[in-house]
């Protein structure tokens, strides 16, 4: 009988991806009715590897355009052969709203890094930028934040339980409330309550904290033009489910959670004279490593 060696092979923890991202989709109602639905949509497999779609350029008569762009999602092993990464990208170019809203390029990107001998993510948004974003011809300023989130909380403590990120996110919600003249479906829309946020398993914010040079009224990462609607800039939703899919549990065990990021880099309610919704580079990511995550 052969001996038993002294150490048995160690198995790879499994790790579930989860990514999707699209350029762009609307739903027009006026003056004409048109539905344009998630283009260059691509998801991960749960197993990981790479997808990559391309988007061809756009036009529903003189309402909206763009020149098309591209998706991407990847899910890998590290690249030092630790930990599980996964990447999202939905880049568009030359992005035109009724010759009000433009910008030559919209790019939204997520990478998050699941820790081999942790349930929580780590998540970065660089690559993610406007370029050249202009409102009636106008340049826009844009003061972004893309370390709202932080680095990844210690001692693989939940985003929901980071006093940091709490305390990044009730700023941005004051900076809202604090502005002049606030309309009062912004002040009903924008009170930052840590405690329903831990209830519900979702925090939002965004990663514009705010815009400057626009014409109309502009209150965080938000414009509200006369004549044209809303105009809201990177949004961002954290959420968090139990990691087997079984009942809601009590905020207190991040290990007992996975965690998803979806971001909307341009979320358009047009309102007169022409009516509908648009987005522009939306995608969600994560997945579901050792414990969680």
């Amino acid at each position: 009988m052969s001996a038993l060696p002294d150490e048995l092979p160690s198995i790879e923890a499994e790790h579930i991806y989860d990514a999707d991202a699209y350029v762009f989709s609307a739903e027009l109602e006026q003056p004409i009715r048109r539905m344009i639905d998630k283009e260059a949509f691509v998801e991960l497999p749960k197993s990981g590897g790479y997808r990559f779609e391309r988007a061809e350029p756009l036009r529903v008569e003189g309402i909206v355009s763009h020149r098309g762009g591209y998706t991407q999602v990847a899910g890998h092993r590290g690249c030092h052969g630790r930990g599980s990464t996964t990447l999202a990208t939905a880049a568009l170019e030359d992005v035109n709203v009724l010759d009000v809203l433009t910008a030559d390029r919209v790019v939204a990107q997520i990478t998050s890094e699941h820790p081999d001998d942790g349930s929580v993510p780590s998540v970065s948004f660089l690559g993610t930028r406007f370029e050249n974003l202009r409102i009636g011809g106008e340049k826009i300023e844009l003061e972004p934040h893309l370390e709202i989130l932080g680095p990844k909380p210690d001692e693989d403590e939940s985003y929901f339980n980071d006093g940091g990120v709490f305390s990044r996110i009730a700023h941005q919600y004051a900076n809202i409330k604090r502005m002049a003249g606030l309309p009062k479906w912004a002040s009903d829309q924008f009170n930052w309550d840590p405690v329903q946020a831990q209830r519900l398993n979702e925090i939002n914010c965004s990663l514009v904290n705010g815009v400057s040079g626009s014409p109309g009224k502009t209150f965080g990462h938000v414009i509200e033009l006369p004549h044209f609607g809303k105009i809201f800039l990177g949004e961002l939703t954290v959420k968090r489910e139990p990691a087997n899919d079984g009942p809601r549990l009590e905020p207190s065990n991040a290990g007992e959670y996975k965690y998803q990021f979806i971001l909307t880099m341009i979320r358009v309610e047009l309102d007169c004279p022409a009516c509908g919704r648009i987005r522009v580079s939306k995608m969600k990511t994560n997945g579901k490593g050792k414990g969680g995550g």
